[in-house]
């Protein structure tokens, strides 16, 4: 797992180890990453977050902070804000450790149907894990 890590800066990773900022809402959260890496204005990092949430599905939960969330919802936020860099590579590294309370292969393809993402997107966990990924 060390290997997840060491990643190029062109991966964009979710992982349990990238924490969201507790006092910000979902959508300031995902809004912070145009503003100080692309320097867009607020309104436009504002709305660019809040389509992105939409298009997952999500969009309710864009006002809720950290520790008001869900397993699932923050995972939803963490991936939302990954999928902002617009990279070409998404990595998830051990969704089961943050995804403990949905089934998470399913709810992930379910989210990877409906993101709008051009790239790969990657699964790292645990080698006894990987038959759940297989379909």
């Amino acid at each position: 797992m060390a290997a997840v890590a060491a990643l190029p800066d062109e991966v964009a990773r979710v992982a349990l180890d990238l924490p969201l900022r507790a006092n910000l809402s979902a959508l300031d959260n995902i809004a912070l990453i145009p503003i100080y890496q692309r320097h867009f204005r607020v309104g436009e990092s504002n709305q660019q977050a809040q389509q992105l949430l939409d298009h997952l599905g999500h969009a309710d939960i864009a006002p809720l902070r950290d520790p008001d969330m869900t397993p699932a919802q923050r995972f939803v936020t963490k991936l939302a804000r990954a999928l902002i860099l617009k990279r070409p590579r998404l990595v998830i590294d051990r969704p089961g450790a943050m995804l403990y309370d949905v089934p998470y292969p399913t709810f992930i393809r379910q989210l990877a149907a409906r993101a709008e993402m051009t790239g790969t997107w990657e699964i790292f966990d645990f080698s006894w894990n990987q038959a759940l990924y297989k379909e």
